[in-house]
């Protein structure tokens, strides 16, 4: 298996592991060892109010991504659900503000923000907040990533499709904001396109994968992920894939699909 994760670096690409959703049965500062023994250096995280940021950087492993958060429990419980669609740009500028210095800490390579949910889509609201921070992470040299989610699992979230994300970016024009283009969510929106992917990279800054049904590991639903992955790596994108997963095995011996790209 150690084999089969050093193959996966050398021919594709960067590879991430989930820890909140991934190795779930440890204590959460023992899953960075896990990973490492898998021989992959990398790991991604949800929230970070609620963990030891010094405990992270004394891991010694890179950390590709995770969400804005505040230490404000009120604001980092509705940054958990969404606030660009409200519109709520000095709350969303305070968490970015608060979330900069831990990105910088643990030279974290983006930062992902939900939109909203239980509302109707409201571009103009998003557009807004968007370009209120467009400025700032600029020169602070930060990366956003705005992700689309499948309102089956997340009732209510207001933008599950990728292409009005798409049309989003365009219109903000940063290279410092990018779409999590997560191919789950996607697939359960039946929105799916490989096309749309080849056509918009210079968009993307992270990829999401976990098969569908069941939001499980590679191999054990329909995607195939094997001719994606291998078409995203014949694109110009060195982000990061991000394995956000509940496998249904050991985590550890869920990464043979490596060798196969």
């Amino acid at each position: 298996m150690l084999a089969s994760c050093r193959l996966i670096r050398r021919l594709l690409m960067k590879i991430s592991v989930c820890i909140d959703m991934m190795f779930s049965y440890c204590d959460f500062y023992d899953r960075f060892e896990k990973v490492k023994k898998c021989g992959i250096d990398t790991v991604e995280f949800w929230k970070w109010s609620n963990k030891d940021i010094d405990k992270i950087k004394q891991n010694n492993m890179n950390v590709s991504i995770f969400n804005i958060d505040s230490a404000d429990e009120k604001l980092s419980y509705d940054l958990s659900r969404g606030i660009l669609n409200d519109g709520r740009v000095d709350d969303f500028l305070k968490a970015l503000s608060e979330s900069i210095p831990v990105y910088k800490k643990l030279d974290a390579k983006a930062m992902i923000v939900l939109i909203g949910e239980n509302k109707e889509y409201n571009e103009e609201n998003v557009l807004k907040c968007l370009l209120a921070a467009k400025e700032i992470v600029e020169k602070e040299n930060v990366t956003l990533i705005i992700e689309p989610l499948n309102n089956i699992d997340r009732v209510g979230y207001s933008m599950p499709y990728a292409t009005p994300v798409f049309n989003l970016l365009k219109k903000v024009n940063s290279k410092n904001i990018k779409m999590l283009y997560d191919i789950y969510h996607q697939n359960m929106m039946g929105d799916f396109n490989i096309e749309e992917i080849k056509q918009n990279i210079d968009y993307i800054g992270h990829f999401h994968v976990a098969d569908v049904p069941g939001r499980h590991e590679v191999g054990t639903g329909k995607v195939d992920y094997i001719n994606i992955i291998k078409t995203i790596n014949t694109l110009n994108y060195n982000g990061y894939i991000g394995l956000e997963y509940r496998a249904t095995k050991p985590d550890e011996e869920t990464f043979g699909f490596l060798q196969n790209l």
